[in-house]
């Protein structure tokens, strides 16, 4: 059963691979400038391939320093900060794990569960379900921090159309948690789905 699932896993991560790697677009010609001087053309290195940039408006979750601070639970556990992520090269599901990672940019009043050890192998998206790898390297902390690394991602994921529940990986495997005290065996659904 193991075998099974571990062969699911990996043919959705082949296939979200594939949906989330960016498409080649031709780029126009544009006419040669007048005969004085020769045009200088940019130089291309073999191999690389112009990705068209795009960008977002995306609501982000991170930890309310106040609850943080006082663990007075009149203060929300979250509040939500909008940014705009840039993304291309990779799909915006990823750009919006590696924007929290990055963490916020009112610090004064929010802060992410991310340290900055923590390393995001992927994200890949196949039938709903945001498939978040991370390597194992750098995954430690108390259960208050991977709470938090838990409920930024799948509320900030979850609040896309493209995305209804968030399963974690560690080191592109199933685990049981990712710093050893939240079960992350079965996928989350947000608060708002």
């Amino acid at each position: 059963m193991k075998k099974i699932l571990i062969l699911i896993i990996s043919l959705v991560l082949v296939v979200s691979l594939a949906a989330c790697s960016p498409k080649e677009t031709e780029t126009p010609v544009e006419p040669a400038p007048p005969a004085e001087e020769p045009a200088e053309e940019p130089v291309e290195e073999p191999g690389e391939e112009m990705v068209e940039q795009q960008s977002a408006d995306v609501t982000l979750y991170f930890g309310n320093n106040e609850y943080i601070v006082t663990g007075d639970e009149q203060y929300e556990y979250m509040l939500t900060e909008i940014q705009t992520i840039t993304y291309g090269e990779i799909c915006l599901e990823e750009a919006i794990v590696r924007a929290l990672m990055a963490g916020p940019i009112d610090t004064d009043t929010l802060s992410t569960g991310f340290h900055e050890n923590v390393v995001l192998n992927s994200v890949d998206v196949f039938d709903g379900i945001a498939y978040v790898d991370f390597s194992s390297e750098g995954l430690y902390g108390g259960s208050m921090q991977e709470s938090y690394i838990i409920s930024q991602v799948v509320e900030s994921l979850t609040s896309l159309d493209s995305v209804d529940k968030v399963q974690f990986l560690v080191d592109g495997q199933e685990a049981e948690s990712l710093m050893g005290h939240i079960d992350i065996r079965y996928p989350f659904e947000g608060v708002e789905k």
